[in-house]
């Protein structure tokens, strides 16, 4: 392993800690919300909440990682993350003991679950790709690196959730509650010991602020954030529609909803760390495979009738977005100066977030009407965005790169 590669690593390991502390709870939020007397609007709210958080958080983190530099900034995320879902584990036992009020419940599950853990959650992922964008050049090289990225994001989706159902076979569904904090507790322990210090630098003389409609970067913002909207949409409602369609009891949902996600994030790590590196397609070629092939993905989703079908269906939604995801996230990367990489992290975390802001509520409000409505909803939304990158995505991006910016 190369000394440069190491700490990119390092990097990684902090994402998939942070992630596979938030998915190791969602297999078995949706029986616990229900638990407390949540409806499913409810849950999606709260992690509206969360979503809101990162998408306000994210440009300042973003410019903090210019400012004051990857190592902390990742450090404080994770020690945030790990408050916040600290204290969601004393408000959930306090919550199944019925000592609290369902709307004292609620507000104090918005607090620690949305807004603290959202508002640390933030730092990581913006900190992460700006660091390497800091430290690939070339497209090659920058596809590489944020396929690592988004490996571990895939990595986080296997693991989480997984370790969830594993640990949900105990009966008691505290146990991987309280699981969570303890994982990213060790995880901020092996980032401060092994993610070495960089060289110093000297830094912008001014905080550098891009535009979301900075014309190099907005077209892939949207397939970001449109591709993401889709993605939350399922992973935000499939523990209700595991139970549902399958007729399982709350302690039955949980290991189900792993299995389910599990092949979602098993292709999404085969395809960035096999099929994306041996390809070397372009990001723009990434982008519309992804697309095209998560559109099909969540027709499946759409119909599928039994939990085999369901985990093929989600399969290819998660192989359509291991593709899409190292194409939209180097391009930006590529079209930006060094000292905005910050600021273009920021944008491309605030996107993705406000994705996961809206796909819960749009995804449990959808699912009210009818356990099909939101996938039917999300099948137009990817074909639509199928559309945009084989029509206009081309010949937006064959602009001059070099363009105003954001005062």
């Amino acid at each position: 392993m190369t000394t440069e590669r190491r700490p990119t690593l390092v990097v990684c390991l902090a994402v998939f800690g942070l992630m596979a502390g938030q998915q190791l709870l969602n297999p078995i939020l949706p029986p616990l919300a229900r638990e407390f007397g949540f409806s499913e609007f409810a849950l999606g709210a709260v992690w509206a909440v969360g979503g809101a958080g990162v998408v306000l958080a994210s440009p300042f983190w973003g410019r903090r990682t210019t400012r004051w530099g990857h190592r902390p900034v990742l450090l404080i995320s994770l020690a945030g993350a790990m408050a916040g879902l600290l204290g969601f584990a004393f408000v959930a036992q306090a919550g199944l003991g019925g000592s609290l009020a369902v709307p004292v419940l609620f507000a104090a599950v918005l607090l620690t679950r949305g807004l603290v853990f959202g508002l640390s959650w933030a730092a990581t992922p913006v900190t992460a790709q700006s660091y390497i964008a800091d430290m690939t050049s070339g497209p090659a090289e920058r596809v590489r690196g944020m396929s690592m990225f988004g490996a571990a994001q895939g990595l986080a989706l296997a693991v989480g959730p997984a370790l969830g159902g594993v640990l949900s076979l105990t009966g008691d569904l505290l146990v991987p509650v309280y699981a969570a904090p303890v994982l990213l507790a060790v995880i901020t322990v092996v980032i401060a010991l092994a993610l070495p210090k960089p060289p110093k630098r000297q830094a912008p003389p001014a905080t550098v602020k891009v535009s979301p409609f900075d014309r190099r970067l907005w077209p892939f913002l949207t397939i970001g954030f449109g591709l993401y909207l889709a993605l939350a949409i399922v992973l935000m409602t499939i523990g209700f529609l595991v139970q549902d369609r399958l007729n399982l009891a709350a302690t039955e949902t949980g290991p189900t909803t792993s299995l389910v996600m599990l092949a979602g994030a098993g292709t999404i790590i085969l395809v960035q760390v096999v099929a994306v590196p041996r390809l070397g397609w372009t990001p723009l070629r990434l982008v519309r495979v992804g697309a095209v092939v998560m559109t099909g993905g969540m027709l499946a989703v759409t119909v599928a009738s039994t939990g085999p079908l369901l985990g093929a269906a989600v399969a290819t939604l998660g192989a359509g977005m291991g593709f899409a995801t190292p194409g939209f996230m180097s391009a930006p990367t590529l079209l930006a100066t060094r000292d905005e990489q910050g600021a273009v992290a920021g944008l491309m975390g605030s996107s993705s977030a406000l994705a996961f802001m809206g796909g819960p509520l749009l995804g449990t409000g959808l699912y009210e009407i009818a356990p099909t409505v939101p996938y039917a909803a999300g099948a137009v939304l990817l074909a639509g965005l199928a559309v945009f990158a084989f029509t206009r995505l081309g010949t937006l991006t064959r602009q001059p790169a070099k363009v105003p910016v954001a005062p």
